[in-house]
C-alpha cells in the first residue's frame, strides 16, 4: 500500500480518538494530528482549497504530507482526502509549504521536496521544487519533470539547504514563483524564477535580502498587487526584537513597494508586522471570483509547547479565521470574512454605559463569540476587558492611555504556554494603537482556545490561542478612571 493510502486509512481509522475539550468550532482544524502552514489556498471550480503541512500519525511535526479541505464560504469546511506524501526521491523526507494556480482548467501544486539524507549532517539537505496537477482539484499527480527547480538554478550566494516555500502565480504571460531563501552570510532572502509552461523555470533575480537585518531564513513569501501597489509577506525567522515588533520567536511582516519582473527587484517603502499576538505565522492569500485579496494563517508558533499534544488529545493546530485584506496608504488593514456573519446569533445589544472600576455582564459569556464594541476612554488611564473569564483564569485585554498601546495579557489564561523568547514578557504582547476622538473600536472573535482581536476596523490585529484548564465564560469590564462603553454588539457563533 503506498503512503497516500496508509495516511488517509489512519486518518479514517483513528479521527474519533481525538479529545474535544479544546477543539474549536468555527476555525479549521485537522481531523487528527497536527498542521501547521496553509499551503495551496485557491479558488478553484468554485470552492475554496485549502492544503497544509499535515503530519496525521502524531500531534507534533513530523514527515510532512498535504492535507486538503473545500469549502464554499471559507467557513464550514469539508475535510478530503490527503493529496501528496513523502514517496518520491526528491521529498522522501517530507513535501513541504508551497501553493496552487490554475493552468488550462487543471490545478497545479508547486511544493518543496525534502531530502534528508543524513540527519547527523544538516549540510547535505538539500530542497528544490516540485509540482502535481489535478484535474479534478482532488486527486494529484507529481509530474515526471520533477524537481523543477533545484540547486542548479540558485544564485551563488544561496544555500541548497534552505530553499523553500515557492508561491507561484500569473502575471501577463509568464507565471511566476517567489522562494524563500537563506544567504551564506545566514540572512533570508527571496529569490524569483518566471516560467511558461510551470516545467522549465528561469532564475530572475534576488527580489530582496534582509541583509542580516530583519532575521534570518525568511520563510513562506506569499506577493501580491493591492490598490497598484505590490505587497510581499514574509515569514522571517529569529527577528531581533525592536520595541513592540518582534516579540514572537518567529515573525510574519508585510512589505510594501514596487516590483521590477525584468530584474526580479522589490523596492521596498514601508515594512511592518502583519499581526502583534503570540500565534500568527505563515499567511497566505489568494485572489476569489469576487476580487478579494484573502490571507489565512497559522493560528501557533514554532518552538512553542501546545497543551493539546502535552495533554495527548492526538491533534494540534489550527488556522486563523480567513481575513479580507485592503491596502490604506501604506497600512494593510485585514478584516474578518464577510461570510462569518451567516453564523451569528442570538444578538445582545448594549448602548451608553459607564465604567468606573469593573462591570460584569452576565449575557455577554460564551466560549464561541464575537463582540464588537466602541469606547469612548474619557479620563481614564487604563481600561479593558477581562475575556475567557473565571473565579481563576482570564485573558486581559487593555487600552493604555499614557503610552498608547493595546495589550494583550494571556499570563493568567489557563494551561501554560512557554517558547524561547528571550527578554520579553512571556504571556504579553502590545502594539501601539491611537485612539480616534477619544475612541477605540474593537471587534473579538473568541472561538474555545483562541482570540482573535481587530482593532479599529482592521488597523492592526492580536491573535493568540488560550487554553483554560476550566470552563471559563465569562466577560468583565474594568477601567482605572471613567470610560463610556458607547455601543457592545454580542453574537454566538455556532453551525
Amino acid at each position: 500500500m503506498n503512503k497516500l493510502n496508509i495516511a488517509n486509512d489512519y486518518i479514517k481509522n483513528n479521527s474519533n480518538f481525538v479529545n474535544e475539550q479544546y477543539r474549536l468550532k468555527y476555525h479549521f482544524i485537522p481531523p487528527i494530528g497536527w498542521i501547521n502552514d496553509p499551503n495551496g489556498f485557491s479558488y478553484y471550480k468554485g470552492e475554496y482549497h485549502l492544503f497544509y503541512q499535515y503530519h496525521p500519525y502524531d500531534s507534533c511535526w513530523g514527515p510532512m504530507h498535504w492535507g486538503h479541505a473545500v469549502s464554499s464560504d471559507l467557513v464550514k469546511w469539508e475535510h478530503k482526502p490527503v493529496v501528496l506524501a513523502p514517496d518520491e526521491e526528491y521529498d522522501a523526507d517530507g513535501c513541504f509549504s508551497g501553493s496552487a494556480v490554475e493552468k488550462d482548467g487543471d490545478l497545479y501544486l508547486m511544493y518543496t521536496g525534502h531530502v534528508n539524507p543524513n540527519k547527523e549532517k544538516p549540510e547535505n539537505i538539500r530542497q528544490t521544487q516540485c509540482i502535481a496537477s489535478s484535474d479534478d482539484g482532488i486527486t494529484f499527480n507529481k509530474i515526471k519533470e520533477n524537481p523543477v527547480i533545484t540547486e542548479r538554478d540558485l544564485p551563488e550566494n544561496a544555500l541548497p539547504q534552505d530553499f523553500r516555500d515557492p508561491k507561484v502565480f500569473k502575471k501577463d504571460e509568464y507565471y511566476y514563483t517567489v522562494v524563500g531563501s537563506i544567504n551564506k552570510d545566514g540572512s533570508g532572502q527571496i529569490l524569483l524564477y518566471k516560467s511558461e509552461d510551470l516545467i522549465e523555470w528561469k532564475y530572475v533575480g534576488i527580489m530582496i535580502a534582509s541583509e542580516n537585518k530583519l532575521g534570518k531564513m525568511w520563510e513562506c513569501p506569499d506577493l501580491f498587487e493591492l490598490n497598484g501597489k505590490c505587497v510581499l509577506i514574509v515569514s522571517p525567522q529569529f527577528c531581533e526584537k525592536e520595541e513592540d515588533r518582534y516579540w514572537n520567536i518567529h515573525s510574519s511582516l508585510y512589505l510594501i513597494g514596487d516590483v521590477d519582473f525584468n530584474t526580479g527587484k522589490f523596492s521596498c517603502e514601508h515594512v511592518d508586522q502583519v499581526d502583534y499576538g503570540h500565534d500568527f505565522y505563515a499567511p497566505q492569500t489568494l485572489i476569489d471570483d469576487k476580487n478579494r485579496r484573502i490571507a489565512i494563517t497559522w493560528m501557533q508558533m514554532w518552538e512553542r509547547n501546545i497543551p493539546t499534544h502535552d495533554k495527548k488529545h492526538n491533534w494540534a493546530g489550527a488556522m486563523t479565521i480567513p481575513r479580507e485584506l485592503e491596502l490604506r496608504g501604506n497600512a494593510l488593514y485585514q478584516k474578518p470574512i464577510s461570510e462569518l456573519e451567516t453564523y451569528k446569533t442570538n444578538k445582545v445589544s448594549f448602548n451608553n454605559l459607564t465604567v468606573d472600576g469593573s462591570l460584569r455582564i452576565n449575557e455577554l459569556s460564551g466560549e464561541c463569540i464575537n463582540l464588537e464594541m466602541m469606547l469612548d476612554r474619557k479620563n481614564s488611564e487604563r481600561f479593558g476587558i477581562k475575556l475567557v473569564y473565571s473565579a481563576y483564569e482570564y485573558t486581559s485585554i487593555y487600552y493604555d492611555c499614557q503610552n498608547e498601546k493595546l495589550i494583550l495579557d494571556r499570563s493568567n489564561s489557563g494551561e501554560k504556554i512557554n517558547g524561547g523568547e528571550k527578554d520579553v514578557e512571556a504571556g504579553v504582547r502590545r502594539v501601539p494603537v491611537k485612539c480616534n476622538d477619544n475612541k477605540l473600536k474593537l471587534n473579538i472573535l473568541i472561538d474555545r482556545c483562541s482570540i482573535e482581536v481587530f482593532i479599529n476596523d482592521g488597523e492592526k490585529t492580536m491573535t493568540s490561542t488560550i487554553y483554560p484548564s476550566s470552563p471559563s465564560l465569562n466577560i468583565e469590564f474594568f477601567s482605572n478612571g471613567e470610560i463610556e462603553i458607547l455601543e457592545l454588539n454580542k453574537w454566538d457563533l455556532c453551525f
